[in-house]
């Protein structure tokens, strides 16, 4: 019964809270940020978890275990949704390569920073140590351009070509951010303890493609015909549900497994564009729904949880300007876009949320809720910072 009527109550927040969130008002800037990004819906999931009014308890969370998985399931549908190649092709070959290296080097720096600085904040084994830095690095790469909703018109048509290229690259950089993720799922601690961590590699990612395989054969073939509107809502709905469920059965991650799904029928489906809308017709709800159960898992019960949040939030920031940097300076095509380039790419958007989510749930522990809370404080930090750094970037003249 307390399942069901939490069920309940997390199904009401989200669905009312979409007719709250997301809406312009006359706020502050960067309490617009923080507004519009949703983030509230964290500190309520943290006022019902356990550390609070105890309204959802630990019992009771893992009975919505399925729940979770689904809503993961959904943003990875919609994610793979986002890899058009048809579209992409549509970007200069410049603004790929930069894109691919702006991703690779925000990975690369955190990871190393990750790896190095965990264990002497967390008591943690070396396998968990490896795979907490693989999913902050992979939290780290992702953009988006959440703020400039935000921004002036004026100062938005100005940058038009500027613009375009953070489009471009906060596109493609969580592809990058999706393919550590899947390390670090093919990485679990339980088979690097009964086996060589290559054969654990190997073992993961075959499963892993096998089954999205399987399942992409199977969707293919139920959307190979025309189908009514209400025929393809139950489609999708349950291309979702089952894509989940055997994801979590054979113990993998909802998020990527569908998310190679989405990448699939998008460039394959000649029904992509109906699907699609399908598919964010309730993707807010959904987002608000995951804040929620990771405000649920968030830890703040330690002052080293925030020293590592800001040393994170900083090693991002510095990593995302550097490597704007780099690209203007390294791509002679892209010499006269300005400098700090990275200032317009420190906006996070839903993708790490929903790592970061995928990861609680798969590797469920206490020092999971630490890693969780340096990651979720940090967030907090980029929605409070980052508007200022876009209008410093949106100022700058270029080179």
């Amino acid at each position: 019964m307390k399942i069901i009527l939490a069920l309940l109550l997390l199904m009401f927040l989200a669905f009312c809270g979409y007719r709250l969130t997301f809406r312009s008002f006359r706020l502050p800037l960067f309490a617009r940020s923080f507004h519009l990004t949703g983030t509230e819906f964290l500190f309520l999931g943290l006022l019902l978890g356990p550390q609070f009014l105890n309204l959802v308890d630990a019992e009771t969370h893992k009975g919505l275990d399925p729940l979770i998985a689904l809503a993961l399931g959904w943003v990875g549908l919609v994610v793979g949704f986002q890899f058009e190649i048809s579209k992409l092709k549509r970007f200069p070959f410049e603004y790929l390569l930069a894109a691919q290296f702006e991703g690779l080097f925000t990975l690369v720096v955190v990871f190393g920073t990750a790896y190095v600085t965990l264990p002497s904040l967390f008591e943690m084994s070396k396998p968990m140590v490896l795979v907490a830095a693989l999913v902050l690095s992979a939290a780290a790469a992702c953009s988006a351009q959440t703020g400039l909703g935000l921004m002036a018109p004026v100062s938005v048509t100005r940058k038009e070509k500027d613009l375009r290229l953070l489009r471009c690259i906060s596109s493609l950089d969580g592809l990058s951010a999706l393919v550590f993720i899947g390390l670090a799922f093919a990485l679990r601690p339980s088979p690097l303890l009964e086996t060589s961590w290559i054969w654990a590699l190997v073992r993961g990612m075959a499963v892993g493609v096998g089954a999205g395989l399987c399942l992409l054969l199977l969707f293919t073939l139920l959307l190979h015909r025309r189908l009514s509107e209400s025929e393809l809502t139950l489609v999708v709905i349950g291309m979702a549900i089952l894509a989940t469920g055997t994801a979590s059965v054979l113990n993998l991650s909802p998020l990527l497994t569908c998310a190679f799904i989405g990448m699939c029928l998008v460039n394959v489906s000649k029904q992509k564009e109906r699907i699609y809308n399908i598919l964010i017709s309730v993707e807010k709800p959904v987002y608000l729904l995951m804040l929620v159960f990771l405000g649920l898992e968030w830890r703040i019960d330690a002052p080293v949880i925030f020293i590592g949040a800001f040393l994170y939030w900083s090693v991002r920031l510095m990593a995302k300007v550097s490597a704007g940097f780099l690209v203007v300076q390294s791509i002679p095509a892209l010499r006269t876009h300005p400098r700090y380039l990275g200032f317009g790419l420190l906006d996070q958007g839903g993708l790490p949320l929903a790592v970061l989510m995928d990861f609680s749930r798969s590797f469920p522990g206490d020092v999971t809720g630490r890693v969780l809370g340096v990651a979720l404080v940090a967030v907090i930090l980029n929605d409070l910072a980052s508007p200022y750094f876009l209008g410093r970037f949106l100022k700058e003249k270029g080179n």
